[in-house]
């Protein structure tokens, strides 16, 4: 796992020297730059697998033709390696690297197709002279551009491009209100106009006289219908989990794991214990304290985790995660290249430096399991609204009573959510279902400055959240809120931040929950065998019956991060007053002063639960102050 960097066009080589170096964090075991002639490739390395120095990059071919900077891990190297092999590659390293360079060289982008991975690369054609980059099938890896006219820019995180002075830094005013929303956007936009991310699944070719060709390998397949799996027996997804960890523990370092105590986290440590000695296995877990307010649904995580280490026989390492947080906030939401106003970041950052400190530089994660067999309260709340949805009369008469209840519990809140969901049409329950914020898109629209608002589209439902909705028009809303989660919620929020934060600590995490060949096998399960109004994740907790004790496997679903609640009127009032002042509200001009000052005083008085809005403009004007201060170099 590493960090990559490079530049197309009339920059000097020295700026994508400096580009490494911001991002150096995420490859502390040394650096490489190569160049020529208008061409330059960047790369910082963690040594993972061949720790020799002869798998430094950038890496050439023999022939010198190709160079490759490359982030990540192929899992069926190996496999590749002799197939090449057999045709007559001659390697001199056992890295994956020379692995994906030669298979490049011999089949282009179609290599693509062979790969099973978490990647983003990008390799120079000396002879044709253009440069491909590729992100992997589900976005694990990051990959930023900009498409200049001096040039094209690309790093593994964005920060690293704000070092070029040539930058504009124009604020995407969509950006903002998706944020807003979703605290994430699902499209290819950023905060800056100028600059994009590589969707997951998807290559950029770029010639050297700056035209740019996109192309697509992957886009995660949709349940059909009309041709369900016949085999959803458990055990079969027992034993393919089971492959697919094995697969990525493959390495020339201990891995080790999060652990949650959740089915998904706990599931894929039962399964490192049936490729290796559970005795060598380290896990980490994150350990807080529940506040007294009971507003916020999180905590516990030690104890279901100490459960599972008993059972199964692993070290457990309890990390305590009650940080400073107003004073982490700031590094925190530009160290994430995205405002992203959710905790769970600082604790991920928390947990990775600990396994670093133990020696751990790669852990395995349960991120992904909710996304791929149901596990979101907003699953149950779309099969609920399929149902009522039979009697529109029932649907409607459930919203009026349910919309009664309060916002002063988790119970009461969960109750007036599902009334409110209940109340939409299904694109709107499904695009309002997907965000955090309980405020609905016309109050949201107010809060925007104008200008700003002009970019949300009339209906409230952003660009990246519309594209999935088109494409499943028909489907079930449950498979619907699927497709949303592994083309958005998923690549640009949560796999987003465990590899921004675990980088920055130098480790790796691994999701196999992710692997595509899951995902495949997953979308062709049907619904049935994955929720029911009482159960969610049905197939994958039957899987893990023989290996995870009860109290784990019908554990409720809990957060991870922090009582943001509790927290914003409490100790940090200050901070909220500070970063949402009138003053400094319209000194931004992203937002509408007099429409955030109501909205706060309705918080303040429990009138509103607009935690999760207030949240995200605070992180918006703090992301917007590091950039004021992030420095450039001499271009």
């Amino acid at each position: 796992m590493c960090g990559i960097a490079g530049l197309v066009g009339s920059w000097k080589p020295s700026l994508v020297s400096a580009m490494t170096e911001v991002i150096s964090h995420r490859g502390p075991d040394g650096a490489g730059l190569w160049s020529d002639n208008g061409i330059a490739l960047g790369h910082r390395r963690l040594s993972i697998i061949d720790l020799s120095a002869a798998a430094a990059q950038p890496m050439h071919t023999p022939d010198g033709r190709y160079v490759l900077t490359y982030n990540g891990e192929i899992y069926n190297h190996r496999e590749l390696r002799n197939n090449l092999e057999n045709l007559g590659v001659t390697f001199r390293t056992s890295s994956d690297t020379e692995v994906l360079l030669h298979l490049f060289a011999r089949e282009g982008l179609p290599c693509l197709e062979k790969l099973n991975g978490i990647f983003s690369f990008a390799i120079w054609d000396r002879e044709n002279r253009t440069l491909s980059l590729a992100r992997d099938h589900l976005g694990v890896k990051p990959l930023y551009y900009a498409m200049l006219p001096q040039g094209f820019l690309f790093a593994s995180e964005l920060k690293a491009l704000t070092l070029c002075s040539d930058l504009p830094r124009d604020i995407d005013p969509a950006t903002v209100g998706d944020h807003l929303g979703y605290l994430w956007t699902a499209s290819e936009r950023t905060m800056l106009q100028s600059v994009k991310k590589l969707r997951p699944g998807c290559t950029i070719k770029i010639s050297a006289d700056g035209e740019l060709t996109h192309g697509r390998f992957y886009r995660p397949p949709q349940f059909d219908p009309t041709n369900p799996s016949t085999n959803i027996d458990p055990a079969a997804l027992q034993m393919q989990i089971d492959r697919i960890v094995s697969d990525q523990m493959i390495a020339d370092v201990e891995v080790g794991a999060l652990l949650s105590g959740g089915v998904d986290s706990s599931a894929i440590v039962a399964s490192m214990c049936h490729a290796a000695e559970p005795s060598k296995i380290t896990a980490f877990c994150a350990a807080v304290k529940r506040p007294a307010t009971g507003t916020d649904n999180f905590g516990d995580d030690q104890a279901y985790a100490r459960i599972v280490a008993e059972n199964l026989g692993i070290k457990l390492i309890e990390v305590p995660t009650d940080v400073d947080l107003i004073n982490a906030l700031p590094n925190m939401v530009w160290q994430l290249d995205e405002p992203t106003a959710d905790f769970a970041a600082a604790q991920t950052l928390m947990l990775a430096r600990e396994a670093r400190e133990n020696g751990v530089k790669v852990l395995l994660s349960g991120v992904g399991g909710d996304d791929l067999f149901t596990g979101y309260g907003r699953h149950t709340a779309a099969l609920i609204w399929a149902i009522t949805n039979r009697a529109p009369w029932v649907r409607s008469l459930g919203a009026s009573v349910l919309g009664k209840f309060s916002s002063s519990s988790i119970f009461s809140r969960r109750l007036h959510r599902l009334g409110a969901l209940l109340s939409m049409e299904q694109d709107e329950m499904l695009a309002d279902g997907m965000s955090y914020s309980t405020i609905n898109a016309e109050r949201r629209r107010i809060l925007l400055a104008p200008g700003v608002a002009e970019a949300m589209p009339a209906d409230g439902i952003a660009e990246g959240i519309r594209n999935s909705l088109d494409a499943t028009r028909g489907r079930h809303p449950v498979e619907r809120f699927l497709d949303l989660e592994l083309n958005g919620f998923l690549p640009d929020h949560n796999l987003n931040y465990t590899d921004k934060m675990a980088m920055q600590a130098g480790v790796e995490v691994r999701v196999p929950l992710v692997d595509h060949r899951l995902v495949e096998f997953a979308m062709q399960i049907p619904l049935s065998a994955k929720i029911s109004l009482r159960e969610t994740k049905k197939i994958l907790r039957a899987s893990q019956r023989v290996r995870l004790p009860t109290d784990v496997l019908t554990r409720p679903k809990q957060g991870f991060g922090v009582p943001v609640r509790h927290w914003l009127q409490g100790e940090a009032r200050d901070l909220l007053e500070d970063l949402t002042s009138p003053v400094t509200i319209a000194s931004r001009g992203l937002f509408n002063p007099d429409a955030v000052t109501a909205l706060k005083s309705d918080f303040q008085a429990s009138r509103v639960d607009a935690a999760f809005t207030l949240f995200p403009i605070m992180a918006i004007e703090l992301w917007c102050r590091s950039l004021e201060s992030a420095e450039t170099v001499p271009t």
